[in-house]
């Protein structure tokens, strides 16, 4: 029955993986394929154990997911290039290692303060061979007192970890100028940044873009991209 059960959402999370990718104009090889359906099954199997994304959470809850941690794609040239990108909060690897699946590889550095979930990325990414993603096991709080991550990173993600306008301005030391920070947000908290970028400015901040991701998800949500601005 469990081999069944994986089959079923390995063809699934692949059939919408592929759908997903043709509407943002990216084609996914052979080999992506390959490891991304790994990851997805070995966080399947662990979350059952682990509740690392919501125990309860079925085949289509976590390829729902995993489509989500993906959409950050319709940002034309987000990730191009090697940049540095942070991965703040990154719980079970969405969206970091996600994406860094479906583009990479490049410079990834992954935070992430509960223990069973360092667990968990350290033994995908031993598992799947991802020897440029780095983890950092504690709090952005942490984080942000080592001189080494300060200015250090050209693109910052960041879903579902703590209230997003607080996010934005604790990440911005980490960013170099000119980098940006991705947030998912919903609709309510798409509008509080939209209110808020005047204040942002004021703070060597500039909302560049909310982005609706509605006809990739096929929910209302949002991707609020801000900017770090040179000095």
């Amino acid at each position: 029955m469990m081999v069944m059960e994986t089959e079923g959402f390995t063809a699934a999370l692949k059939a919408a993986v592929q759908k997903t990718s043709a509407r943002m104009g990216i084609e996914v090889d052979e080999e992506r394929a390959r490891k991304l359906l790994q990851y997805a099954n070995e966080l399947q199997k662990w979350n059952k154990a682990y509740n690392l994304v919501g125990r309860n959470l079925g085949a289509e809850g976590l390829t729902d997911l995993y489509i989500d941690a993906i959409s950050p794609l319709c940002i034309r040239g987000l990730l191009d290039g090697g940049k540095e990108v942070l991965d703040i909060g990154s719980g079970a690897g969405l969206p970091g290692i996600a994406l860094y699946l479906m583009v990479g590889p490049f410079p990834l550095t992954l935070v992430e303060a509960q223990r069973k979930k360092i667990t968990f990325l350290r033994h995908v990414c031993r598992q799947l061979g991802l020897d440029e993603i780095r983890l950092y096991p504690g709090r952005l709080e942490e984080m942000l007192k080592e001189e080494d991550h300060l200015n250090a990173y050209e693109v910052g993600l960041a879903r579902a970890v703590m209230d997003p306008l607080r996010l934005i301005k604790l990440a911005r030391p980490l960013l170099c100028d000119g980098g940006r920070m991705v947030v998912f947000v919903g609709k309510a908290d798409a509008e509080r940044i939209r209110k808020a970028s005047l204040s942002m400015n004021e703070k060597g901040l500039r909302l560049e873009v909310i982005k609706s991701t509605q006809r990739i998800v096929g929910k209302e949500n949002y991707l609020a991209v801000v900017e770090k601005a040179g000095r």
